[in-house]
């Protein structure tokens, strides 16, 4: 046991932060984490070694009697809950007396400090409504700075933490098993116990396998809470326990095997990796936690991951040495993680160019698109609607949550009917019903595709992603309920930042390019909006924000149906974008003409999208040499020259001479 705990103590006193900058955002990023409710910004106080101003400012803040005075020890939110922060304190403490080479190693104030605190908690005793808290958060921070704090323990502090620890039974599923379980083999090692050691490292890695249900999924996601996407909330927290273990195994007795590891390597890689960009956490990725700095803060959880990975010495321990660096600083590391990336198992497609990322999340019948839980998340309902999201810089979404147009997400279609956005945590109503919603990745290429049948709203909405653009494409958009009185597709709506510049059929802003495809005009507008960040997390009650946004939309008749077809070029000058509007708008015209009359392809200047079709029965784009469509019907198709058969509903994507179908 004495190999394991010193393993452990050198995993822990670990300092991730590279330099005093990246040091202080972690303790910004975590103060805003402990006025939310993610637990995985809050740790990121226990990711470094705190500077000695913040460890004299704690200590200063500290009373006699072992409490806090800037704590609320009267709070009882059942997520941010302020007296958690007693014990994130005596973490960090503790960590910073372990450290050998530190100024605070094996100080007499700070020993007495621990003490004293420990003893207020045992004695004191505070209590929660919310189970997480006493059965999982608490016991998981106060052993962990146990352990560390092992040789001076007290009799009544050993009595203090298992009596902590008897709330944390093995049980439960995926991450929070996880989490019983690592407390139980802190436990173990507390009270010098290799049998009850063996049996949390065995319930531990029981959940490091690809799974049908929760935990991760085939194609590298992670569902919790049923069969939906968790890459920000519970997967992460996974990946950032599993890591931590495989550190703290390794060298041991206790290490894990190859087949586990290797799961462990490309859910990682394969899957959370692929969702952070620039520094931020792609926002359709975060789950229900949208919060202050959340997708900064998050992107910093990931980089402790990565850390703990590239610390096993693994083959691929400098890639994700160089993931960590890129996340932590991304104006020194440049993206090294391109192209596309489908998760069938999620309804939810990533695509990464060098310069600039894209993301769509769906879902269906198969998956639940969106969390209710605790008060949070309250304005999602449309969240899962086709949104689609591009990011070159990274700050295109950060904070814009309270003061976004929840109605009018990117790449979604969406209705109004006059009452409030619907706040209905059943999971039937947290469902698109239909199947019909499919990825297919290929070489450079990417196609999603998704029936959208809620709420009296129908349409087809189908998104092809290539090296330097997007094409989304909508048909069949049709209302069955009198009491919607307006139908929008919104081509973008994010942070307003310098000029907007735009043409009846085209808009540029940011650097970003929006075309139309098909001759309808682009509505376009800059927006001064306020909100509340209540509507994400209750423990945000009366904190309000604002901003301007900018937005871009098409607007659809409700008594008819109809479509949209629009190009995302990233990256362009106003003046390349407008010079490749005009091309489009010309090429597309004679095009779509051509097309009308069945006739076969002509061949055309690259770098222009061509829309081929785009209805009930088919949408297709013709790109360079790339060739593209979903076939949502059985049947026979023309596509570019081609004569393509399906006996289902199907994608269809052809690159040069090479052809990939996907059911």
């Amino acid at each position: 046991m004495t190999e394991l705990r010193n393993s452990f103590v050198e995993a822990v006193i670990s300092d991730v932060s590279p330099s005093p900058e990246v040091t202080k955002n972690f303790l910004e990023y975590s103060d805003n984490g402990r006025a939310a409710i993610d637990v995985l910004l809050m740790q990121l106080y226990l990711a470094v070694q705190l500077p000695d101003e913040e460890i004299e400012r704690v200590i200063g803040l500290f009373d006699e009697d072992g409490s806090w005075r800037d704590i609320n020890y009267a709070d009882q939110s059942r997520g941010g809950w302020d007296a958690t922060l007693h014990t994130t304190r005596i973490y960090a403490l503790a960590k910073a007396y372990s450290l050998p080479q530190g100024r605070w190693y094996k100080d007499k104030t700070l020993e007495e400090v621990l003490h004293k605190a420990f003893c207020w908690w045992f004695r004191n005793k505070p209590q929660n409504p919310n189970w997480w808290h006493s059965e999982i958060g608490i016991p998981k921070k106060l052993a962990a700075a146990m352990v560390l704090f092992k040789d001076e323990m007290t009799e009544e502090e050993r009595a203090g933490i298992l009596e902590v620890l008897s709330k944390s039974k093995f049980g439960r599923t995926g991450q929070n098993k996880v989490w019983l379980a690592g407390n139980q083999l802190m436990k173990a090692i507390i009270i010098d116990d290799r049998e009850l050691a063996l049996e949390a490292r065995k319930q531990i890695l029981e959940e490091l396998v690809i799974s049908k249900d929760e935990g991760i999924q085939s194609d590298w996601s992670f569902h919790q809470h049923g069969p939906q996407m968790q890459f920000g909330n519970y997967g992460l927290a996974f990946a950032d326990g599993m890591s931590f273990w495989a550190r703290v195994f390794q060298g041991t007795g206790y290490a894990i095997e190859e087949e586990k590891m290797s799961i462990l390597e490309n859910f990682i890689l394969e899957g959370l990796a692929r969702t952070i960009w620039n520094g931020v956490m792609d926002p359709s990725a975060c789950g229900r936690q949208l919060h202050i700095q959340g997708l900064r803060g998050k992107a910093y959880a990931f980089a402790v991951v990565a850390s703990n990975m590239a610390a096993l010495g693994r083959p691929k321990s400098p890639e994700f040495a160089q993931i960590a660096l890129q996340n932590l600083q991304p104006e020194l590391y440049e993206n090294r993680l391109t192209g596309p990336k489908y998760f069938d198992k999620s309804d939810y497609g990533v695509y990464r160019a060098r310069d600039w990322y894209t993301s769509v999340r769906m879902h269906s019948l198969r998956t639940i698109g969106f969390e209710f839980i605790n008060g949070e998340n309250k304005l999602a309902n449309f969240s899962a609607d086709g949104v689609l999201l591009t990011m070159t810089d990274g700050n295109e979404y950060e904070d814009i949550f309270p003061y976004w147009d929840w109605r009018m997400l990117p790449g979604s279609t969406t209705y109004e009917d006059g009452l409030p956005i619907k706040y209905e945590k059943k999971e039937s109503a947290r469902k698109n019903r239909s199947r019909h919603v499919a990825g297919l990745e290929a070489e450079s290429c990417m196609v999603t595709t998704m029936e959208l049948n809620r709420d009296g709203l129908n349409g087809f909405k189908s998104v092809f992603f290539f090296s330097d653009l997007v094409v989304n494409m909508g048909s069949d958009i049709r209302s069955s309920r009198p009491e919607i009185s307006r139908i929008i597709t919104t081509v973008e709506q994010n942070n307003l930042r310098g000029e907007v510049a735009s043409g009846d059929n085209w808009a540029w802003h940011d650097g970003k390019g929006y075309i139309s495809l098909d001759g309808e005009p682009i509505s376009v507008a800059g927006e001064f909006r306020s909100g509340t960040w209540e509507d994400m997390a209750p423990v945000y009650k009366g904190r309000t924000d604002s901003g301007y946004v900018f937005k871009a939309w098409f607007e659809h008749p409700v008594s008819d149906t109809s479509s949209y077809a629009y190009a995302i070029a990233p990256g362009l000058t106003e003046r390349e974008l407008r010079a490749l509007a005009e091309r489009t708008t010309a090429e597309n015209s004679a095009a779509g003409a051509i097309n009308n009359r069945r006739s076969g392809f002509l061949k055309r200047k690259a770098n222009v999208p061509h829309i081929l079709r785009n209805d009930a029965y088919c949408q297709a784009v013709q790109y360079g040499n790339i060739t593209a469509a979903v076939l949502h019907r059985a049947g026979t198709y023309d596509i570019a020259g081609q004569t393509v058969s399906s006996s289902s509903a199907s994608i269809y994507l052809r690159i040069g001479n090479r052809t990939y179908t996907s059911p």
